[in-house]
């Protein structure tokens, strides 16, 4: 488009720097891209500094509208400066010297491209991130959204640079950005309401007939306009795992069946980070929308001064009636110079909902790292109901070492079911080893531990043969296997409990020995049999007491003695029975005493004997019974005297008998015979 009217400049250079003029300028700018523009310049200043342009902030103005009577604005930072050729030729002699310069610009948020961080975000949406990060650069931006995306768990930025980190949570949301040269910010949006209208002008239209030069005053023209549709993935299925969720079904589908997306293609993505079917959704309706996004377009060229990305126009005149509607454009290279402007641009309809692209790839983390276990200040140990623990990266700048220098970490261990399993709870300070589930960074998990110059371990060189597996308290199983003294030594710090729910078999091949300290206690439900091949000997320091509810049986194959140091006493509530077989010997160095509360029988199969060293006194209540079915006889050395009531009988060992007593009667079926060397009667 021509624009010269009495010689005055339609394009303007501002800043930096003064009396500078631009000679042309051309540029490549995009929906969700970096703008890139190139000027060329011409100053009468021989040697303008590199200092004085590198880094600084732009600003070209274009006269637009009908009349050029409205500013349209380029703005950004210089990024290369280069020395030209001189304008003047060379003639040294010229008084009209003037020196050209190439400079090149682009939007302040090219800045990030040029920095790169590994940092953790939690619980925070990409909009909260992003604006943090932009808040870091400098960068002036503002959001337009329809919503605001879901918040995410957990977000590494890892080893890319900030641009990268950006690019794909805008990709992965759906989210586009273009920029407003004159408020210098990028916008963000992720629907149509949030893109405007060119200005000065938004109608523009068709006109295949006219060249690219075009009196001022004249309407904006599009000279050329092509739409085209490419066959598209009609229908997206994303699938999901989620292990705070682990039985759910996390596959969600949505379609799109109108031409060009054909609903027989279909694209599967799993593993996509949401941990509800909700979330899932709201993707898979950006997937599909992505898909509609890249299948349909229109392409042409203009003279339209007001044409931007990000921005709205409206197209008349089309032979082609569908055609004549609000287009979105998402693309524009420029060329202008002095009184010409031309643009060659993309665009898509202005009711489709346009969504980036995914381009920029995510990290991916292969290896593994080394972390250390975090909580809250003073904590010793912290985990969840999963086992999950908190912990730091080393190259983590910004992390405090507490509880919320991570997201809860899933620990791996060698065995885990429901309610079972091996578990190892990695304790606050341990170095731990990281993987990442399909190398994602956002998904971390602890698959082992290390040791360091910190955290030593417990076994040194000198224990080579040894291996342990111990607590921080010193609970402790050690396997020794050198040779001849191998070992298997089990420590408990305090307490040891063993629930064995059925059969319980020990085997000892040699000697076993038990120290126990304090008190021991054994139950046994039912029966105990213990067999011992040879002796057993117990020492007990003070008393022993027995309690048997039924009965107890004692056999002893050979001998056997029991030897009490003082008193020894036994009590039976029933009957006791004492059966010896061959002889029986009762020897009592002192006192002997037997007390029975009823009736006693001494009965003596063969001869009997009783053996007194002194007196004995045998006495009865009531009546005493003597009975012999054959002999009897009674030896007495010295005296026999029986005394009964006044009745007095003594016998002396030199053959004196003396009976005394009232009245004595002598009875006889038979005679009475009476013999003695003299008889006297009174």
């Amino acid at each position: 488009m021509s624009a010269i009217k009495n010689n005055v400049a339609d394009l303007l250079w501002k800043s930096p720097g003064s009396k500078i003029q631009i000679l042309s300028l051309q540029g490549h700018e995009a929906l969700s891209q970096l703008y890139v523009f190139k000027a060329l310049i011409k100053t009468r200043d021989a040697g303008l500094s590199f200092a004085q342009m590198l880094d600084k902030e732009v600003s070209i103005v274009m006269m637009a509208g009908p009349e050029l009577t409205s500013e349209r604005h380029f703005s950004g930072i210089i990024t290369k400066f280069s020395q030209a050729r001189t304008h003047h030729g060379d003639v040294d002699a010229s008084n009209d010297k003037w020196y050209t310069y190439h400079v090149e610009f682009r939007p302040k948020f090219w800045l990030t491209t040029k920095q790169s961080a590994s940092k953790v975000f939690q619980e925070k949406t990409s909009k909260d991130i992003i604006t943090e990060v932009l808040g870091d650069s400098g960068v002036a931006h503002e959001w337009k959204l329809q919503s605001d995306p879901p918040e995410r768990i957990y977000t590494l930025q890892y080893e890319e640079s900030d641009f990268n980190f950006i690019s794909r949570l805008l990709e992965h949301d759906g989210i586009n950005y273009f920029f407003d040269h004159k408020a210098k910010k990028v916008v963000f949006t992720d629907y149509p309401a949030g893109f405007p209208d060119c200005t000065p002008t938004s109608n523009a239209k068709y006109d295949e007939e006219v060249g690219m030069v075009y009196a001022m005053g004249e309407d904006e023209v599009v000279s050329d306009f092509t739409y085209e549709e490419t066959i598209g993935t009609g229908k997206v299925v994303l699938n999901d795992y989620f292990y705070e969720a682990a039985q759910s079904d996390q596959k969600v589908t949505e379609v799109e069946g109108a031409v060009p997306n054909f609903s027989k293609l279909e694209q599967y993505e799993h593993t996509q980070n949401y941990d509800n079917v909700a979330l899932g959704t709201v993707y898979a309706r950006i997937r599909k929308e992505e898909n509609i996004t890249t299948s349909k377009a229109a392409h042409g060229r203009a003279t339209c001064r007001s044409f931007c990305p990000g921005h709205i126009f409206t197209l008349e005149k089309h032979f082609r009636g569908e055609c004549n509607r609000r287009w979105i454009l998402t693309e524009t290279r420029y060329n202008l110079e002095q009184g010409h402007f031309s643009v060659h641009f993309s665009a898509i309809a202005a009711d489709v909902k346009v969504r980036p692209e995914r381009v920029t790839p995510k990290p991916r983390i292969y290896g593994v790292q080394t972390a250390e276990v975090t909580g809250p200040p003073g904590a010793k140990v912290y985990l969840d109901d999963l086992g999950r623990c908190k912990l730091q990266f080393h190259w983590d700048r910004e992390g405090s070492k507490n509880d919320r220098s991570s997201m809860w970490v899933r620990v791996s261990n060698n065995y885990a079911g429901k309610d079972y399993g091996i578990q190892w709870i990695p304790r606050i300070g341990h170095e731990v080893l990281v993987s990442f589930v399909n190398g994602d960074p956002d998904l971390p998990v602890v698959t082992g531990r290390v040791y360091n110059n910190y955290n030593t371990p417990p076994l040194g060189p000198a224990q080579k043969w040894q291996n342990i597996i111990k607590t921080i308290k010193d609970n402790h199983i050690m396997f020794d296997d050198q040779d001849g003294k191998e070992l298997v030594d089990i420590r408990a710090e305090k307490d040891m409990n063993t629930h064995v729910l059925n059969d319980n078999t020990r085997t000892v091949d040699h000697d076993e020995t038990i120290v126990i300290g304090n008190n021991r206690s054994i139950e046994v439900g039912k029966q105990h049999d213990e067999e011992i091949g040879t002796s057993m000997n117990i020492h007990i320091g003070k008393n022993l007491a027995e309690t048997v509810g039924g009965q107890y049986t004692e056999n002893v194959a050979k001998d056997y003695k029991i030897a009490v140091d003082k008193n020894m006493q036994r009590r039976v509530k029933g009957e006791d029975l004492i059966k010896i077989d061959k002889e029986a010997s009762l020897s009592v160095g002192k006192k002997y005493t037997v007390g029975v509360g009823k009736d006693y029988f001494l009965d003596v199969a063969a001869n009997g004997k009783m053996d007194f060293g002194k007196k004995l006194n045998v006495y009865s209540k009531k009546d005493m019974n003597f009975t012999c079915d054959k002999k009897a006889v009674l030896k007495i050395k010295d005296q026999l005297t029986i005394k009964v009531g006044s009745v007095t009988a003594v016998l002396k060992k030199n053959g004196d008998i003396t009976v005394k007593g009232k009245k004595m009667n002598f009875k006889a079926s038979s005679k009475i015979k009476m013999k003695g060397s003299k008889i006297n009667q009174n």
